[in-house]
């Protein structure tokens, strides 16, 4: 299969998939974007943005962006690895996801002027078959499914939904899981 030629050719950006203890379980964080912002405004996110020239590689956009939207230090960050890219349609980037782990809950620092709010989700609650549910919609003529996840008055849709779907049905879950279980006597408590 080869891959579909897009026009004109997307923007490239990466996300992290952070996964960190939080009250005893794991948690990963996702940003409510600033209404500001002139792409995706007000929507739920993962920490990450457009690929800089001086990014040596996605992963390290992943990592660069998010320090600066949230204040996650780079270096604390274990990867794991990466998911499958996501085209988002309606801004036109190629998004390829990372994932990768903390040992503790990391003091967040979220930038205003990107940021509205951090959203601390646990992963079990993810989990719950009762927060997915998938709606077809009608997307430049065609039928297509959109996924949505919801958490309180929170809800995940369109590509960070798909990206959270992925991961859900991942080895990266039980890697993360493994990754964090030293710290479960000590940072799992916080």
């Amino acid at each position: 299969m080869h891959p579909v030629e897009l026009d004109p050719p997307p923007r490239i950006a990466a996300v992290l998939v952070l996964v960190y203890p939080h009250g005893g379980e794991p948690h990963i964080v996702f940003t409510r974007r600033s209404e500001a912002l002139r792409e995706h405004g007000g929507q739920m996110s993962l920490p990450g943005g457009a690929r800089d020239p001086s990014d040596a590689d996605l992963a390290a956009t992943a990592l660069r962006e998010a320090q600066e939207e949230v204040g996650v230090p780079a270096c604390d960050v274990q990867l794991l690895g990466s998911l499958s890219e996501v085209h988002v349609a309606a801004s036109n980037f190629m998004i390829t996801p990372h994932v990768g782990t903390l040992t503790y809950r990391p003091s967040f620092t979220p930038n205003p002027s990107e940021v509205a709010e951090i959203v601390e989700i646990p992963l079990r609650a993810l989990q719950d078959p009762a927060a997915f549910h998938e709606e077809i919609w009608e997307l430049r003529g065609q039928a297509r499914p959109v996924q949505f996840y919801e958490h309180g008055r929170h809800q995940i849709w369109g590509a960070t939904a798909r990206v959270v779907q992925e991961f859900l049905s991942s080895v990266y879950v039980d890697l993360a899981a493994a990754a964090l279980s030293p710290a479960r006597n000590t940072s799992l408590h916080d």
